[in-house]
């Protein structure tokens, strides 16, 4: 990115020694993700240039969620910043930035005077002329309808920290958001390679490793498609049996219920008068009749 008077900057984030303080701005801005209000607040002394690696400060009043931050910054922007600032006050404004109403305007008037030194470069090559004035490089409407505001280069550092492959959390902490589903919602869709992964993944599902290749090429099949068709089949018909091993299991568990509800009451034995004996006895020692086993009647006959 470059700024007016500034000279080429086509690199993001660096740093030119006749870099101005806008430079140093947008640099910082996208480098660390802080808010206009939250650069607006810096001072000199939230600067820490002799660390490794550097970083800069905010306190917590200035930030949006309520807490201090420590954000890092590339060596180059450090040194651009310290040596912009050694004529400065340590409580002095790190920036002089406009009316809040005016920061969007003044980035994209820094935009339109950046794509005109940038399209002046390549005045002696037609074709690569035309390239550059049909791409939206430093436009501030690209041909989606997006518009930039200073907020933007905020979410440039989010976008680009995606970009990197760095992990959602890591994200998730540069940009100080409460909820790790902002972050996702926010630049999920922009970390490398998660889709060729997925489908990487499937493929490994679908194919059975083990089959046996010669014997697919003896019968002249492709050994992927082949593989891929008998893996689905086997998933589809594990698939099948695991759940007629569940109905079977649900089926015995129901039937042991059924027999547990439907095992029989014990039989409730009135108390035998003395005749009542007598016949029983009589029709014990009798050819006909049903012998009973029940000790119950049994034993007063002994």
């Amino acid at each position: 990115m470059a700024a007016a008077g500034n000279g080429d900057h086509s690199r993001p984030g660096t740093v030119r020694d006749d870099g101005g303080e806008r430079l140093l701005l947008y640099c910082t801005a996208i480098q660390t993700g802080l808010r206009s209000n939250e650069l607006r607040s810096l001072t000199r002394g939230q600067l820490y240039f002799d660390s490794d690696p550097p970083y800069i400060t905010c306190k917590a009043g200035s930030t949006k969620n309520r807490k201090d931050a420590r954000q890092y910054i590339q060596p180059e922007l450090a040194a651009g910043l310290k040596a912009q600032i050694t004529t400065k006050a340590p409580k002095a404004p790190v920036f002089s930035l406009p009316h809040e109403s005016k920061l969007a305007q003044m980035l994209r008037d820094d935009l339109t005077e950046a794509r005109k030194r940038w399209l002046s470069k390549a005045k002696d090559d037609p074709q690569e002329y035309a390239q550059r004035q049909q791409s939206d490089f430093l436009v501030d409407a690209n041909h989606e309808g997006g518009v930039v505001d200073f907020h933007s280069l905020r979410h440039t550092c989010g976008a680009w920290l995606a970009l990197t492959g760095a992990h959602p959390k890591v994200v998730q902490q540069v940009m100080r958001h409460q909820s790790i589903t902002l972050t996702m919602d926010t630049y999920g869709h922009l970390f490398p390679g998660q889709e060729a992964d997925a489908v990487a993944q499937l493929r490994d599902m679908l194919v059975d490793h083990h089959s046996e290749p010669e014997a697919l090429r003896a019968t002249g099949t492709d050994s992927h498609v082949a593989d891929s068709q008998q893996g689905a089949q086997r998933l589809a018909q594990r698939a099948g049996c695991e759940t007629r091993r569940s109905a079977a299991k649900r089926y015995d568990r129901q039937s042991v219920g059924q027999a547990e509800q439907k095992t029989p009451k014990p039989l409730q034995i009135a108390d035998l008068g003395d005749g009542t004996l007598l016949r029983a006895m009589h029709r014990e020692s009798s050819g006909g009749g049903t012998r009973t086993p029940d000790t119950r009647i049994m034993i007063p006959l002994l």
